[in-house]
């Protein structure tokens, strides 16, 4: 912004007999010169244009004894003036100095940014950008989100928006934002970024299955079943899941029916190898052409599997 200031020197003197160059000054009339410090100024004087002012050397105006009004309007249209008494054989002079004094203003607007330090995967992120200042233009607001697979689910375009860290477990979510306007430009425009740490979420324990197998007779089995008992008994509090598809041959239907297999298979695991009955669950699968047995592990805090 371009202010001008104007300062005033206002003398008196006798008038000298003058240059013979100059016009000769009437009768009865006072000297009134006009000086300006860089260009040469349009004067009124009572309301009526006089003339310019000179630069360096001042302009002499011939002026009747009395008050005077003294106008004189600067480059930017600001009138300087005053009412200046003129006397009979009298100079006054007016020296005016311009003063250009250049203002800058400052951003008004300046955002940081806010988001957490840390968040559980799943969790909805929010990033707000806080304005410190004023606002008195319209602003636009430019998100860049990394990674790429980071889902922004609301608030595109405007100070705050909300991101979905579902599946960026062990990641950092980086949330960068430019704003800048069309009247300030890139004086006022603004880069920030702040980052969040996606902590994984504790995922459920899974089951597993230990073996599966066609029944043949009691001895084959029970060597699977060992293997599965002392993998069990390797992972306390789980429970061992024993799934039963019973065949529909001659063998599955009489001497490795469901009844009679469930019954030796919990006979063995609990009478022979001492695995508490409680941790054991024995359940009915669809028919298959000949029966066969999944034998699953499954740690505390899982879920059974889910039986065909």
């Amino acid at each position: 912004m371009i202010g001008i200031m104007l300062t005033i020197g206002l003398s008196g003197a006798l008038a000298s007999g003058g240059d013979n160059d100059k016009p000769k000054r009437p009768k009865n009339t006072g000297i009134l010169t006009i000086r300006t410090s860089e260009v040469p100024l349009p004067v009124k004087i009572d309301g009526q244009y006089a003339g310019m002012t000179g630069v360096g050397t001042g302009t002499e105006f011939y002026l009747p004894p009395g008050i005077h009004g003294v106008e004189v309007t600067t480059p930017d249209g600001k009138v300087w003036g005053d009412d200046i008494e003129i006397r009979k054989d009298v100079r006054s002079c007016i020296c005016l100095k311009t003063i250009t004094e250049t203002i800058t203003t400052p951003c008004p607007y300046r955002f940081h940014l806010e988001g957490p330090d840390r968040v559980v995967e799943g969790e909805l992120i929010t990033f707000a950008a806080i304005n410190s200042g004023t606002t008195p233009v319209p602003l636009r607001y430019t998100w860049k989100v990394t990674p790429d697979t980071a889902r922004v689910t609301s608030g595109v375009g405007t100070p705050t928006i909300t991101v979905d860290s579902t599946g960026l477990g062990g990641t950092t979510i980086n949330a960068e934002l430019d704003v800048n306007d069309d009247t300030y430009s890139d004086k006022c425009r603004q880069v920030i970024a702040v980052p969040t740490d996606v902590t994984p979420k504790e995922r459920p324990p899974l089951p597993y299955r230990c073996d599966v197998f066609e029944a043949q007779n009691h001895d084959q089995d029970k060597a699977r079943f060992d293997n599965c008992v002392i993998q069990a008994q390797n992972t306390p509090d789980s429970q061992l899941y024993v799934i039963i598809y019973p065949g529909t041959d001659k063998a599955s239907t009489t001497k490795n029916s469901f009844d009679k297999l469930s019954k030796r298979a919990l006979d063995y695991m609990v009478k022979t190898r001492g695995f508490d009955p409680r941790r054991i669950s024995i359940v009915r699968g669809s028919n298959h052409a000949s029966t066969g047995v999944e034998i699953w592990i499954v740690p505390p805090g899982a879920q059974p599997p889910v039986v065909q």
